[in-house]
Parts: C-alpha cells; structure tokens; sequence
C-alpha cells in the first residue's frame, strides 16, 4: 500500500469504529501518543483520546454521515454530518495526521452552538 491509500485505511477505520462504538477496533489505528484538540475537548494519549470519543458516542452522537474525504499522503481530512437527538445534522471538519501508520494528531472543529443551546 502506498502512503495514501494508508492513510485512507486508517481514517475510514477511525470513523467505521468510532460510529459503531468499536472502541478496541479504534484503538488500533491510534498512536499511544495520539493527541486529539476539539471544539469540545483535548486529550493526550490513546486511553484519553479513547474516553473522550467514548464519551461523545455516548452522550451526544447519535450517527455519522460521510460527505467527503481528502487524503494527501499522511495527512487526512474528512468532512462528515455530526448528527445527535437534539440538534439538526452538525457540519464537522476532522484533520487526522499519520506516522507509522497510526494517527498522532487529531484536530476537529464544528460550530457547538447548536449542542450547547439544546
């Protein structure tokens, strides 16, 4: 596999995991190291990065739908509905970079406005 199909392998296990609470699947594609910095929230490592999505598959994510995915060697931006109980389908921006295969860092915004007013 060359680099960007890797990185395409690891963002599409990321979010399959994530939406199916897959949390031992996610984890394989995470770096110990991994840090993750939202418009909800930072983590440092996998166990940290690991509960905060827990928590937000959990509380608030109800599904994900897909919209695009732009990968560019190890470096992967994917675009996606954020959609919850009480609030319309949120517009959300994932950044995910790789190295050695597993993603490292993690960046996401969205407008919470909609989440923090239901």
């Amino acid at each position: 596999m060359n680099q960007n199909e890797i990185t395409r392998a690891a963002a599409t296990t990321y979010f399959d995991a994530w939406r199916n609470r897959d949390f031992d699947r996610l984890r394989t594609v995470l770096a110990p190291d991994v840090e993750f910095v939202g418009t909800m929230g930072t983590a440092s490592g996998i166990d940290e990065c690991i509960a905060g999505l827990k928590g937000m598959a959990e509380s608030i994510m109800t599904d994900l739908t897909l919209r695009a995915r732009v990968v560019e060697g190890p470096d992967a931006m994917t675009w996606f509905d954020l959609h919850t109980a009480a609030t319309a389908p949120i517009p959300t921006v994932n950044w995910s970079h790789l190295e050695d295969c597993l993603i490292t860092r993690i960046r996401v915004t969205f407008d919470p406005r909609p989440i923090l007013e239901a």
